[in-house]
């Protein structure tokens, strides 16, 4: 079985201003098979009015979109794969296979420490897959988190679930299965060729020529 076969649902997560990462994504869906597929939907994403304890607002509406799609495939008692629509598959994604002895996996991340992936600090939430165990843990672990000081994202929270739950099953695609487009950030503040609207357009268009065509 493939890493797509995995799963009952498919979310990718969009801002709905964003329909330039929703068409790319829709050629990156295309390129893995995932074009039409009756499990993929895309999730309006979540933007909160501020970054609350966040880094930012966009940090704070990754963590709570992730979290809305984790509860929702808890309360159903899916297997769930999340997709961040700047997701960007890389050569052989749609053709390696996987079994099924896991409950997190990693299919997208880079890690503090390649040798010890279980160990490493992992950053990227880009493409993370739950089987119907790992949503609702995960879930209920999220629904309860508390910190304090700034709130980790979405990427910290998952590696703070796997440190306190060391016997949930988590796997990582070695190598990743996928990377991010360069595009315009909705985490990261804007860079000053993103906040004027002709220059945004030219910037993306340099985006689009760097990563070649889909």
């Amino acid at each position: 079985m493939t890493i797509f076969d995995h799963f009952d649902a498919i979310r990718i997560v969009n801002l709905a201003q964003r329909t330039d990462r929703r068409r790319e994504m829709d050629r990156e869906l295309a390129r893995v098979g995932l074009a039409g597929d009756p499990r993929v939907a895309y999730f309006s994403a979540i933007r909160p009015v501020d970054a609350g304890r966040f880094t930012s607002i966009g940090a704070h509406g990754v963590y709570l979109s992730q979290k809305m799609l984790l509860r929702e495939a808890a309360a159903a008692g899916r297997s769930l794969l999340i997709l961040e629509d700047d997701c960007l598959f890389l050569p052989g994604a749609a053709d390696r296979e996987f079994g099924n002895d896991w409950d997190i996996f990693y299919g997208g991340y880079t890690a503090s420490d390649p040798q010890e992936l279980l160990k490493s600090d992992i950053q990227g939430a880009h493409m993370m897959g739950f089987s119907a165990l790992g949503a609702r843990l995960v879930s209920e672990y999220l629904e309860q988190l508390t910190c304090e000081g700034i709130h980790p994202p979405i990427d910290a929270a998952y590696v703070w679930f796997r440190r306190a739950n060391p016997e949930v099953r988590t796997t990582f695609a070695d190598p990743p299965l996928a990377g991010q487009r360069p595009s315009r950030s909705d985490i990261a503040a804007l860079a000053w060729y993103d906040r004027v609207p002709l220059v945004r357009s030219a910037a993306a268009l340099a985006r689009a020529l760097r990563t070649g065509p889909s």
